[in-house]
């Protein structure tokens, strides 16, 4: 079946899912800073009231990317994390790192819009993002629980930063990033735990 004509009259419903799908095309493309609404009409043979008509701002659509794909995103992962099977006192987070890991980079879309650009409000939704995935992630009980939030900002930033890297450089061999990172996370976590013990 050929694509819809962009220019065609659509429902209205439809015509916002099109500029959403457009938008993120491009902000993917090009950073969200260097996307303009004019670009975004042009893509789709479109005026630009017409995007006006749907959204204000190109911040606006970001926002409503971000709400959808952020929301799906971490629906996805809950299944993922309560699959895993349950592991010995000190492996639950390391453990989960490669599983993660691969599963963000199967979001390479997703990852590079929330890297795009954006004032505050948009690093604010990242970090809202982060801290969410932290919640999901099982610590061992064993950790002394005043070490939880430092360790879990840790696992989630490395967790975010290496899979946008790893996502967008083909340079990147994600399996050894992924075994490094599970190794790395294991050291610290390991560590905490004979500290704790002496």
């Amino acid at each position: 079946m050929p694509p819809t004509d962009p220019r065609k009259r659509l429902p209205s419903a439809d015509r916002r899912q099109q500029i959403l799908e457009a938008s993120a095309r491009l902000f993917v493309e090009r950073g969200f800073e260097a996307v303009t609404v004019g670009d975004i009409a042009i893509t789709l043979g479109i005026s630009r009231p017409t995007v006006y008509s749907y959204f204000p701002s190109t911040e606006s659509i970001l926002d409503a990317l971000l709400d959808a794909r952020l929301h799906t995103l971490l629906n996805r992962l809950e299944p993922l994390l309560a699959s895993q099977p349950k592991l010995p006192p000190g492996s639950a987070a390391p453990n989960l790192i490669a599983p993660v890991f691969r599963f963000l980079l199967e979001e390479r879309d997703t990852l590079t819009l929330l890297h795009s650009g954006g004032g505050p409000v948009f690093r604010a939704r990242q970090h809202d993002f982060l801290r969410e995935v932290a919640r999901r992630l099982p610590l061992d009980p064993a950790l002394p629980a005043h070490d939880h939030p430092h360790l879990l900002l840790i696992i989630t930033t490395l967790l975010d930063s290496l899979a946008y890297r790893a996502a967008n450089d083909p340079a990147i061999h994600p399996a050894e990033l992924a075994h490094a990172l599970s190794s790395f996370v294991r050291g610290g976590v390991r560590e905490l735990l004979e500290h704790e013990a002496n």
